[in-house]
Formats: structure tokens, C-alpha cells, sequence
């Protein structure tokens, strides 16, 4: 489904250069919930945008089936990038618009006919349980009700592939497994392959059937979920498992 094959991001400045991803290749099955995790400066959200040609490869390329992206034209990127959706940390929503006006608004590039882009609307509209919330602004809604907006709205065009770039990053805990519950239906009712980038271990440990641990622009573990928590080989690794053993103290002390 997707195939990242040598991957290199360089940034360069008049002063140095900055290698954000070094040789990174993966393949990412269809359906699969693939999570990526590293720490801030990791190369994480560099690699993500990649997998639209947001961020240009320096070196190495990236398919998406079977089709390499950047062998294509500025209008056959366009096209395939209806299919491939995107959410983000702060959303990203058109403050001026309401959330049936946000939802609609990549049909409307699209040049969806208006019918049939009313019908789609409210069906994402159902699907992400914003009912009676049609007619608010992004600034009458929580934060969770936000990047549910955010969610239709990357799901309007019916892509394959949905990426989700620290989409829980800004949320309280209890929203955001609420959120990730929503990701999780999304994935099993329409058999959408998810990419999740997260710095928070258990995000992946909730829905992620596979995850990548990146540090300086590296791959340096991957594997089942499972299997890297409960056996991470990677001091990374390690410090994240830890994160999610600790935190689990702390609740089951508060829960006695």
C-alpha cells in the first residue's frame, strides 16, 4: 500500500545543513494503523509529510499503490492527494466557516456537485457525532469537537490513506481516547490505512497494530506493538515503554 524506500530529508541553510530523515524505508500494509513515535526533533512529522509530497524527498522515493509520488506532475499530485487525508495537531479548521462550510470545503475544490457534496457532508457529519453541531464555528466547539471537523473534512474525498500528524497532541486525555476510538471505528468500518505520528507511547499502545521508534532522523526500532512493549530493545524505546508503565502506577494508586 505504502512503501518508503531510502528516504533522505536534508534541509540546508547558508550555514550548515540539517539531515531530518536518514535512510528511512518502510512498508505499510492496507488497513493497517501504523503508528510513529519519537521525540521532538526526531524526524517524525518530516517523514509524514512526505507520504503527500508536502515535504519533497531530497533522496529516495515513496509509492502509494504502486504509483511512485515523485515521478508525477503538479496535476497528478493534485488528484492523488484527494486520496490521501490529513489532520493535525491544531486542526487547521477555516475559522470564518462553519463545520458543514469546513467539511465541504475540499469537495468544493474538488468540484463536487452541490447535492451530491450536501449528502456527503452530513454523512461525515453522522459519522464523527457532530449532530446538531452543523451550523457552529470552530470557535463555539471543544477541542476534541474540533478535530472531529478535522477528521470529516480529510475524510470528504473518500481517501485511502489517512494521516494524522500529533492529532491527540493538544487534547485532554479523556478526549483523546475518545478520538482514538473514532480513528479506530473509522479504520475498521471503511478499511482506511492509518499513519499516526505521536510523541505518546500510549497512543500507539491503543490502536496501533504496528510502530516505528525514530531518534535523529532514524528508524532504530519497528515492529508488532505488542511485541516492541513488552520487549523494546532500544534505550528509546525503553524510555517511552516507561512512560506508559508509569503512568499506570500513578492511576492504579489513585484508583485504591
Amino acid at each position: 500500500m505504502i512503501q518508503i524506500k531510502n528516504v533522505v530529508k536534508l534541509f540546508k541553510t547558508k550555514k550548515q545543513s540539517l539531515k531530518a530523515v536518514d535512510q528511512v524505508s518502510l512498508t505499510i500494509e492496507q488497513g493497517e494503523i501504523f503508528g510513529v513515535i519519537g521525540y521532538s526533533g526526531a524526524g517524525k512529522s518530516t517523514l509524514i509529510r512526505m507520504l503527500n509530497l508536502l515535504e519533497k524527498p531530497t533522496e529516495g522515493s515513496v509509492y502509494i499503490d504502486d504509483v511512485e509520488l515523485n515521478s508525477l506532475s503538479q496535476r497528478e499530485l493534485r488528484k492523488k492527494r484527494q486520496k490521501i487525508g490529513m489532520i493535525f495537531q491544531h486542526f487547521n479548521l477555516l475559522w470564518s466557516r462553519t463545520v458543514r462550510e469546513n467539511i465541504s470545503f475540499p469537495l468544493e475544490i474538488a468540484k463536487v456537485p452541490k447535492k451530491e457534496r450536501e449528502k456527503r457532508v452530513q454523512e461525515l457529519i453522522d459519522m464523527v457525532g457532530l449532530q446538531g453541531k452543523e451550523e457552529d464555528y470552530p470557535a463555539q466547539l471543544s477541542g476534541g469537537q474540533k478535530q472531529r471537523v478535522g477528521i470529516a473534512r480529510a475524510l470528504a474525498n473518500q481517501p485511502k490513506v489517512l494521516l494524522c500528524d500529533e492529532a491527540t497532541s493538544a487534547l485532554d486525555p479523556k478526549t483523546t481516547d475518545s478520538i482514538l476510538q473514532l480513528l479506530q471505528e473509522i479504520n475498521q468500518q471503511l478499511g482506511l490505512t492509518i499513519v499516526l505520528i505521536t510523541h505518546e507511547m500510549h497512543v500507539i499502545q491503543k490502536i496501533c497494530d504496528r510502530v516505528a521508534v525514530m531518534e535523529n532522523g532514524r528508524v532504530v526500532e519497528l515492529g508488532n506493538t505488542q511485541e516492541v512493549f513488552e520487549n523494546p530493545e532500544q534505550q528509546m524505546t525503553k524510555e517511552f515503554v516507561k512512560q506508559v508503565q508509569e503512568v499506570g502506577l500513578r492511576s492504579g494508586g489513585l484508583a485504591t
